[in-house]
C-alpha cells in the first residue's frame, strides 16, 4: 500500500490507521484514555475469580514488552488446552478467503484442500467463546491486569479469534491470495492502541507455521516505514533492525505471549505440520 492509499483511507474516516503507527501518537492516546477512564473502574473480572496465570509477574512481563516488545512466559494449563483442542477438532470451519463458502471440519481437510477441492490456508471457528475454556482465557483477571498496566487503561474491546493454519505445499502467492498474507513482515495498525495475546493450542514449530518477530521493532521505525505500507520485505526489516534480533516463538501446546503488534512479525508458512492459534487483541 502506497501513501496514496493511505491519504484515501483517512478520507473515508480511518484516522487510526494513519496516525496509530506513530509512538508519540499512541502515548497519548493511552494517556487520554487514562485520565478519561472512571475512578471507580475495576479490573476485569468477578472480584477473587481465580486466574489461570497464578505465577504471573505483571511488572517483568510488562518491562519486557516494552523493551523487545514480547513476553514469552505465558503457559496454559494442560487440561484447559486440551479442552479447546477438542473444541476445535469438532466445531465446523469456513474458509477464511471464502466466509460465506460451504463449512468442513478439520479432519476433512487433506494439505490444505477442503472436502470439497477448495484451497484453504486458513480455517477460522465462527465462535470462539462457545467453548468455557477459551471463555475462561478471554476472561482471565490476571491477563486483563497485565494487559491493563501495559496500555496504561482498561480495554473497551476484547476480539477473540480462533483458527487453523492447515499444512500444505502452496506457494507464497498463493497463501496470500487464501488470506494467509501473515507470511510477510509486517506491523499492524488496528486502532490507535492495542496489544494481542496468543497461544498455540498443538505443539509449534517453524514448520507448523511459529510466530517470527523482531525485538524492539515497535520502537523508533524511521519516516521511511512510518509513511505508505506496513509491509516491509525481510531484507529492509534485517537491515533496520538487525537480523540478530529475530526471533522464532515455537513450543509445545499451552505456550503463550503477549506482543505489541506494531513490531515486525510474520508467521512462517506451515508446511509440515498444521497450527492451532488462539489470539485475543486488547485496544
Amino acid at each position: 500500500m502506497d501513501i496514496a492509499s493511505v491519504i484515501t483511507r483517512i478520507a473515508r474516516g480511518e484516522v487510526s490507521y494513519a496516525l496509530g503507527r506513530f509512538q508519540t501518537v499512541r502515548t497519548c492516546y493511552s494517556a487520554v484514555r487514562r485520565l478519561l477512564e472512571p475512578k471507580t473502574s475495576v479490573a476485569h473480572g468477578a472480584a477473587g475469580t481465580k486466574t489461570i496465570f497464578p505465577d504471573l509477574d505483571i511488572a517483568a512481563a510488562v518491562a519486557a514488552i516494552r523493551r523487545d516488545a514480547v513476553f514469552t512466559g505465558l503457559r496454559l494449563p494442560p487440561a484447559l488446552t486440551a479442552e479447546i483442542e477438542a473444541f476445535c477438532r469438532t466445531e465446523p470451519l469456513f474458509a477464511r478467503h471464502d466466509p460465506a463458502g460451504p463449512r468442513f471440519y478439520y479432519h476433512q481437510v487433506r494439505g490444505g484442500f477442503a472436502p470439497d477441492g477448495r484451497k484453504v490456508a486458513i480455517g477460522p471457528i465462527t465462535d470462539p467463546l462457545r467453548c468455557p475454556a477459551v471463555r475462561a482465557v478471554a476472561e482471565d483477571p490476571a491477563l486483563w491486569a497485565l494487559v491493563r498496566a501495559y496500555l496504561g487503561y482498561r480495554p473497551r474491546r476484547a476480539e477473540t479469534l480462533l483458527y487453523w493454519s492447515f499444512a500444505s505445499r502452496f506457494a507464497a502467492e498463493e497463501r496470500r491470495r487464501l488470506k494467509q498474507h501473515v507470511i510477510d513482515y509486517h506491523y499492524d495498525v488496528g486502532g490507535f492502541n492495542f496489544v494481542y495475546v496468543s497461544f498455540y493450542i498443538i505443539d509449534c514449530t517453524l514448520a507448523s507455521g511459529a510466530h517470527v518477530m523482531v525485538k524492539g521493532s515497535h520502537r523508533r521505525k524511521p519516516l521511511r516505514m512510518l509513511l505508505g505500507s506496513t509491509v516491509a520485505s525481510e531484507r529492509e526489516v534485517y537491515r533496520q533492525f538487525g537480523k540478530e534480533n529475530e526471533i522464532v516463538i515455537e513450543g509445545p501446546a499451552g505456550t503463550g505471549f503477549i506482543q505489541d503488534p506494531a513490531c515486525y512479525h510474520r508467521a512462517s508458512p506451515p508446511i509440515d505440520g498444521d497450527r492451532l492459534w488462539l489470539q485475543i487483541r486488547f485496544s
